[in-house]
Order: structure tokens, then sequence, then C-alpha cells
């Protein structure tokens, strides 16, 4: 007499394909978000009729919107509020650096007062390059 062995059905769910998909999504997002991002920033820059060419140089990029908004390596940053906080994130960028300069993109409808908190920041750090982006008039 032969016995016969009767298999049990699994029912479980393989997850390991599951969090492969998922690991490689998170991967997609983290690469791309600072991307969209910075992209997401808009100002439009004073113009200039003189055709300078940029100084390739390491350097600090500031972009301060319209309404104020200071940005600095894909962080948004309040003046009146985060000031200090700015501060010290600069410090330490510029530490980065051996002779850092900063760039400041800002918009033509920022108000003065932001471009010069950012210059006085800078200045009472030690950054003694300072660059004003424009565009060139066409």
């Amino acid at each position: 007499m032969r016995r016969e062995r009767r298999s049990k059905l699994i029912a479980e769910i393989n997850i390991a394909p599951l969090t492969d998909v998922i690991l490689v999504l998170l991967i997609i997002f983290m690469v791309t978000t600072p991307l969209i991002y910075r992209s997401s920033i808009k100002i439009a820059l004073p113009q200039v009729s003189s055709n300078q060419q940029p100084v390739e140089t390491k350097d600090i990029n500031v972009t301060i919107s319209a309404a104020g908004e200071v940005f600095m390596e894909n962080q948004k940053y309040n003046l009146k509020r985060d000031k200090d906080i700015f501060e010290f994130k600069m410090r330490n960028l510029a530490k980065t650096y051996k002779d850092p300069a900063i760039i400041i993109n800002g918009d033509r409808g920022v108000k003065y007062d932001f471009v010069v908190g950012v210059i006085d920041i800078a200045s009472r750090i030690g950054i003694k390059h300072l660059i004003l982006a424009t565009e060139f008039k066409k």
C-alpha cells in the first residue's frame, strides 16, 4: 500500500519583488526631487546691456524670490524668522571652500532689504567675493 502525501498550499504573498520595485521608485524620487525643486523657483533676473562672461568657481548660490523667500542648497529660508539658521548654514557651507564667493540670484521685483540682509550675513561670515547675477538684455 502506498501512502499519499498531501502538499500544503502556500497562502503567503512573496513580497521580495514588491520591495525591489519600491526601493527603485524611492531612489528615482530621491534623485529627481532636488531637480524639480530647483526648477520650481521662478525668478526674473535684472537685465544689463553689457555681456560679461560668468566666472567659473565653486560658489555659494543664493536665490531670492520676489516674495522675499531665500533659497540656498535646496532649502527655503525666511530671513525674518530663520536669519540665525540661514547664517549658521551659510557659515558651514563657506567652510567647505578655500576662498568662497556668493552668487545672489535676486528677482528684479525683490525688496532691496532682502538682498542687503544676505550681503550682511555673507560679510559677517567673512565671504569677500560677491556676485550679483543678471541676464543679458537682447
